[in-house]
């Protein structure tokens, strides 16, 4: 999925939250103690990531196929193009109107290009994807 909201949560132990809608397919796969990558994209080269993504996908279909990954230890998907990445587990979820508030704790993470900035999307409209 793409997110929406991510946020530094905590410096010890580090933590993030992340805000998910109630209808979005990965929100059943974000209870504690699951575990997920956190893939950081770079501006001016996120644009094609992001479309693939956005696109509707049938159920069970690879969400990940044509797209280069590597294996973290966690076992989720590494985006080859990420500038770079996070791995989280997930430690507590709360109920906020149409979102659940994911806290997560990073285990790990690298830097995979020195060079390049965080890409940040700005919408028009918080009311809507």
């Amino acid at each position: 999925m793409l997110a929406s909201w991510v946020s530094q949560a905590t410096f010890t132990p580090p933590g993030i939250t992340i805000a998910i809608a109630k209808e979005r397919a990965i929100e059943s796969l974000m209870y504690p103690g699951h575990a997920f990558v956190l893939n950081i994209l770079e501006e001016g080269k996120h644009l094609g990531l992001m479309k693939h993504f956005l696109k509707p996908f049938a159920p069970g279909e690879d969400r990940f196929a044509n797209v280069e990954t590597e294996t973290a230890d966690n076992h989720s998907p590494i985006l080859k193009d990420a500038l770079a990445y996070v791995e989280c587990c997930v430690q507590t979820r709360m109920e906020c109107g149409d979102h659940w508030v994911v806290y997560a704790t990073i285990d790990r993470g690298q830097v995979l290009k020195l060079e390049g900035k965080t890409a940040i999307h700005h919408r028009k409209s918080a009311s809507h994807y």
